[in-house]
């Protein structure tokens, strides 16, 4: 009987976690009948001893929240963002994970390249013309999300990217110089990389909205003469009181003390929304609000990396005027990445060649070996797609 091998997504919650569904569709599809992927409810505090007690038959784990960061002290980044961004969302164990040391665990983030997966398959050589694009939120996602457009940036018209984020105790947007320091680094590590153009950047002090004789709005601003010159800009985002979510469009906007952010993510050609569910329930509001008042025709496209609810409130806005991507699709390219690599060192054994399944791919014999074939990783991509969409 062949060993059984063990991978897991690891998180606290993680009832929802779809992870599951998604590797051991992969598992199927790459003939690999004895390896088998789990969810564990693991706290923080409960990571490294977790951990400390897995034996050798496991070969990887999957990190979501809130251990994106903590397990950053376990092992050893193997790859630029996660090494960069000091956050990996995936492990993998070269050797026996209870008494491997930091450098026998490998860290990688695979989120940066699920997110720009996601888009370049929604928008196909579209991509190329982008020139604005927005964040919503600044945790730890937000600063794949960065990452990500730092990449796109290098085949697209990038040129402004701003930042929608609640503000600090000084008053600055959360993650504007964290993410500015990450475009700076990014460009001093690589010298003839495209860089993100800097936009004079103005700090409203006084926003109002009036209502004209028209019933629509406008928004008076006044600058600050200090203005500066920043690749990446922050708003700070705006609230709206659930009592005028029913109300008339023109009522909603009054109600918003600014209409900065709304304006910026209905003028940007793409948007990743990163914040967790319902928070951006008010922005939807506004923005379809925006939309109506203002006779906006057309939205960019929208990556929520929520998926649960699905659709948000936010994502059926951006279908309505524009293109949206929901989350389970950077989910799946993000955890293509981790089955190549959670795999790779079994998949290119010898054991491989003795135990695979005949019943995966034609020509499985030939076939599971060259996972990095295009036609193949289409077809694996598709697998993994069809059984995400069972349970969705």
């Amino acid at each position: 009987m062949p060993k059984i091998y063990h991978c897991a997504v690891l998180g606290d919650p993680i009832s929802h976690s779809l992870s599951p569904v998604l590797h051991n569709a992969a598992y199927k599809a790459l003939g690999l009948t004895n390896w088998q992927y789990s969810k564990e409810k693991v706290s923080e505090a409960e990571l490294a001893d977790f951990i400390a007690h897995l034996d050798d038959s496991w070969k990887g784990l999957s990190l979501t929240m809130p251990l994106k960061k903590t397990v950053m002290k376990l092992g050893t980044p193997c790859d630029y963002w996660s090494q960069t961004l000091k956050v990996a969302n995936t492990a993998i164990f070269t050797s026996n994970p209870a008494t491997a040391s930091p450098s026998q665990i490998e860290l990688c983030n695979t989120d940066v390249s699920g997110i720009i997966r996601a888009f370049v398959v929604a928008l196909h050589e579209r991509i190329s013309q982008v020139k604005k694009a927005v964040i919503i939120g600044s945790g730890n996602t937000a600063s794949s999300a960065m990452a990500a457009l730092i990449e796109i940036a290098q085949a697209s018209k990038l040129e402004q990217v701003k930042v929608i984020a609640r503000t600090e105790d000084n008053g600055s947007v959360k993650g504007v110089e964290r993410f500015n320091n990450l475009l700076q680094k990014y460009c001093t590590d690589f010298p003839n990389s495209r860089s993100i153009e800097p936009c004079l950047e103005s700090s409203v002090t006084e926003s109002s909205v009036t209502e004209s004789s028209e019933t629509e709005s406008s928004v008076t601003e006044s600058s600050e003469t200090d203005a500066k010159y920043e690749s990446v800009q922050g708003i700070e985002f705006p609230t709206l009181s659930e009592e005028v979510f029913e109300c008339d469009e023109s009522l909603i906007l009054q109600s918003l003390s600014s209409l900065d952010a709304i304006r910026a993510i209905a003028e940007a050609d793409i948007v990743i929304s990163t914040v967790p569910a319902h928070v951006a329930d008010g922005l939807a509001i506004a923005l379809k609000a925006y939309c109506q008042n203002r006779c906006v025709k057309s939205l960019g496209t929208l990556l929520d990396v929520v998926y649960d609810p699905r659709p948000s409130m936010l994502l059926s806005a951006f279908r309505q005027y524009g293109l949206g991507i929901g989350g389970e699709e950077m989910l799946l390219y993000q955890a293509l990445e981790q089955v190549k690599l959670m795999t790779f060192e079994y998949r290119n054994s010898k054991v491989k060649s003795e135990e695979k399944s005949e019943n995966s791919f034609e020509n499985a014999s030939d076939k599971t070996a060259d996972y990095d074939n295009s036609k193949d990783c289409e077809y694996l991509t598709n697998c993994m797609r069809k059984a995400l969409q069972e349970a969705l």
